[in-house]
Order: C-alpha cells, then structure tokens, then sequence
C-alpha cells in the first residue's frame, strides 16, 4: 500500500534518539507499508521546530503553486522563498530519516527529538524546546468550538 494512496493520521507525541548519523526513527504508529518508497516535505518552523509534510499533502501544495501566475512577482517571490527553504527526505527500510544540518540547527536538536502529531503532518522538535500540551491550558469545548464542531 502507497502512502499517497491513504490518509495517514498524525495523533500523539513521541520521544526518540537521533543516531550518531543523525537519522531518527519515525514512530512505528506513523509508518506504513511502502512508506521507505515516499519522501516527506519539512520546513523550518517559527516556532523553533521542524514542519513535516507527509507525501499526501505535496499534491495539495503542488496545486496551489500552480495557480499562481509566472507574472505574479509576489507570488513567485513566495514559492521561492517556500519551495526555496523545503527539506526532502525519505525513510529507509528501519522507517528512519536523516535530519538534514540546516533543520537540526533552526531547531536546536542535538540528540533527543519529539515526534508531535498534528492530524495531517507532525512537527519535530528538540526535547529541550518542547513543551508539553499538559504544561499548557486546554480546554476541549473551545478546541471543538474553533474546529467548528
């Protein structure tokens, strides 16, 4: 089965290790079949994390680049600085990917990184960074409310 051909689900948080290539294993909950075949999209965050797309959602951005004019300056100034900064790794047979050096360093990752699900894509972070959703106030109505639920 093709990731691009499902609807992977991004829920939880994970704790893992980089490795002394800085590869970092992809939690088991998030793998599918053929997922070592798809390369995932990642972006330097504001935040202070890294921005991970799964293969699903490159169409979506694929076809929203494509509207925009090869005249529009300002939009061609956005892809360039969108597509411009992008990440693009793969998993190996273990279902690790390699943090490349520019995302590891906008991020402060050194060696203990927290997988966060975020429905359709997931953040990485520095566990030194990550602060945890219990730490924070959350009330579930008012989640469900801006969900429009």
């Amino acid at each position: 089965m093709n990731l691009l051909q499902t609807s992977q689900h991004y829920v939880d948080s994970f704790h893992h290790k980089l490795d002394g290539r800085f590869r970092v294993a992809i939690p088991a909950q998030w793998r599918v079949s053929g997922d070592e075949e798809n390369y995932y999209w990642a972006w330097p965050h504001p935040e202070g994390c890294i921005a991970v797309f799964p293969p699903e959602m490159q169409q979506e951005f694929l076809e929203k680049a494509r509207a925009i004019k090869q005249s529009d300056i300002r939009g061609q100034r956005m892809l360039r600085q969108f597509f411009g900064n992008a990440s693009k790794f793969g998993c190996d047979k273990q279902g690790r990917i390699l943090l490349p050096e520019n995302l590891r360093s906008h991020s402060a990752i050194l060696k203990d990184v927290v997988f966060v699900g975020l429905g359709r894509n997931f953040q990485i972070w520095s566990e030194e960074r990550w602060t945890p959703p219990e730490s924070e106030d959350f009330d579930l109505l008012e989640t469900m409310a801006e969900l429009d639920f």
